[in-house]
């Protein structure tokens, strides 16, 4: 079909307003070939698989934290319920219980 793909870098400076890309030429030497092909850089007609930036990673980031924060408010948490639990009273301070340990001769 004639048709062939070529893998480029073009770094163009982002302040490179869309009609100021028409200043520049892209040349294709091609091997075998008697004349390059030259082609005014349209940016409406160039083709390309750059990926615009998502917001996925700052998702994943965002849900880690809030992981993160909730499993150190449920240690605390725990931590907090076993420091402040109040124990049941001692036996041995049940007059009862002191009658059992002192028997009466």
């Amino acid at each position: 079909d004639g048709s062939f793909q070529m893998s480029v870098d073009l770094k163009l400076p982002s302040s490179v307003t869309p009609e100021d890309w028409r200043k520049y030429d892209c040349v294709f030497q091609l091997y075998g070939g008697k004349n390059d092909i030259v082609t005014k850089l349209d940016k409406a007609v160039i083709r390309t698989n750059e990926e615009k930036p998502d917001n996925t990673t700052v998702i994943i980031i965002a849900a880690v934290v809030v992981l993160a924060l909730a499993v150190i408010v449920v240690i605390g948490a725990v931590i907090y319920k076993k420091k402040n639990d109040k124990r049941p009273p001692s036996p041995i301070s049940n007059p009862e219980v002191m009658e059992e340990l002192n028997p009466k001769a």
